[in-house]
Parts: C-alpha cells; structure tokens; sequence
C-alpha cells in the first residue's frame, strides 16, 4: 500500500508566461522568474510556506515541445491533448512522493500509467549569488475515462532550494493552496484514480461528493450542482470525467486582500467569509481566499 501523499502543486496551461505572471502579481502573489524545460515548455511559479505551489505553463520553444510530441513523454503530451481540447486552464494535479518508481509500479498495476517515468533537470539561480542544479522525477497517471485532469507525483530532488523563505512571502499574505477542487456529475466514479495519486484510502463521501484528507490540503470532487452552491459558478457542461477547477487558499487577512483586489480593480464575489475570485484567460483557477486559522 502507498503511503498518504501530500499535495504538491497545481498546473494551470496559461497562453504566455507574460500575461500569467501580470494577473498573479496584480492578485499580490510573489511569481518567481521564468524557467524552462527542455521539451518546450516554460513555467513563472508561485511557491507558498504549506509547500503547495502554482505552475503556470506555456509553449516557450514550440519546436522542442513539438519535436516532445514524437516521444513518449507523458507531461507533454497531456498538456497538448488539454489545449487542443479546452484551450488554457487547470489541467494538473500533482503530489508528493519520495520514490516516482514506487508510484509508477502503482500506477502500472492500477491501469493508469500515462507513460514511463519523466525526470530532467535544469539549472537555478541562488539568491546569494551562483547557481546550482534541481530536478524532478514525474510519475504520470491517465485514465481515457477522465480527459481533462492529468494526476501525477512528483520525487522532487531538491526542494529546499524551492521553498526558501524569501521565496514563499506574499504581499497578498498567502499562506497556501488548502483544498483541490474537481467537478464531475459522478464523483465517486474517480474514487480510484485520486485514491493512487494520493495513497488516501480512507475518503469520506457525501450526498455531494468525496473528500480526501491529506497532509497540507483536502481534495474534493464536487458534483457541478454542489460547486455551483458554492462559488455561485455554473461551469459549462463538458460530458463526462472529472476536471480541475478550483483551489482554496489561506490568506492572513481576508479584509485585507479585498482592498488589495478593489485597488486593483480585480473582481470578485463575497461568499460568507470567503472571497471567489473568477479564472480569467491568463490563469485560468478560481481562487476562493479565506483567513488562514490563527492557531
């Protein structure tokens, strides 16, 4: 049996880094630089002190990402099937694991492997000058039940270069992503694929949906009607097979992120005690902000 994995971060497919890295910064969030991976496609990430973190992706060399296309790499080949279908928007999940072959040999006897294991590196700057090296190793699930979300776990090699303190400070007074949201009409229907990406075997389900508790965050998967009751968003119907749509996050000071939002001039709905701040095109998540628990 895998062990329960905690959530490490959410892909978001944007149009340009540029456009992504304008709309995080105006919602008060610290976008590091650009980087880039070697089959084509590029990131502006948001790193938070719980250790999730957001991935805005972009096309930044379309003949390497093409020339990905040839091969049998599971990151990118996803990532096209969802643009090709939906354009941009919240197409990945992924969680921690401290051995990617461990969730790949899960993955394969499930039946949901979406390819062999993916692993590169890259070079990052240090803030104190220097550079120094970190990578991933990317065990991908996939199921042609579920189109449109991609799962996988991710063997960081070197994370505390990632979540340095200066790193995860936010104007904004962000704290972290605390729950994953999906839709689908029949959640439990997916019970089994978010069960091997997370190692959560205890989920509780409900007249709404099911729910996984795991280290940093929830996950749930919310039947449309549900999500709709609590957003105030009807998502338009799209079939069958669970989709990302949504993250709660902890904020210091919700009162505060709202005058940061007006200054900006940035909508958004008071639902409660909580703020809904609508996707756009150049990130695609909603974003439902509520006040980090003073303990």
């Amino acid at each position: 049996m895998t062990p329960k994995n905690a959530l490490d971060h959410v892909v978001v497919g944007v149009p340009d880094l540029g456009s992504a890295r304008a709309r995080l910064s105006a919602l008060g969030f610290a976008v590091q630089a650009d980087a880039h991976h070697p089959f084509g496609t590029g990131n502006c990430n948001v790193f938070f002190e719980n250790g999730t973190y957001f991935e805005p992706l972009a096309i930044t060399d379309r003949d390497a990402e093409l020339a990905a296309l040839k091969t049998t790499n599971p990151f990118v080949r996803r990532f096209d099937a969802y643009r090709f279908r939906h354009g941009y928007g919240p197409m990945m999940a992924a969680f921690t694991t401290d051995s990617a072959s461990r969730m790949q040999d899960h993955f394969e006897s499930e039946g949901i492997s979406a390819g062999d294991i993916l692993s590169f590196t890259r070079k990052q700057a240090l803030p104190e000058g220097g550079e120094t090296t970190i990578g991933v190793h990317l065990a991908v699930s996939a199921t042609e039940r579920a189109p449109d979300i991609t799962l996988f776990c991710c063997e960081h090699l070197s994370r505390e270069i990632l979540w340095r303190p200066e790193r995860t400070a936010h104007p904004n007074g962000a704290h972290g992503v605390t729950r994953l949201i999906a839709i689908e009409p029949n959640p439990t229907d997916f019970q089994y694929l978010f069960q091997a990406a997370t190692g959560d075997r205890e989920l509780r389900t409900t007249s709404v949906g099911m729910e996984m508790d795991l280290p940093n965050a929830l996950v749930s998967v919310l039947s449309p009607t549900a999500y709709a009751a609590m957003t105030g968003q009807e998502v338009a119907p799209w079939g069958r097979g669970a989709r990302l749509v949504a993250v709660e996050m902890a904020f210091a000071d919700v009162e505060a992120l709202a005058t940061r939002l007006d200054g900006e001039g940035i909508a958004y709905e008071q639902r409660g005690e909580a703020l809904v701040i609508a996707p756009t095109q150049s990130f695609g998540l909603t974003i439902i902000a509520h006040e980090a628990d003073p303990s």
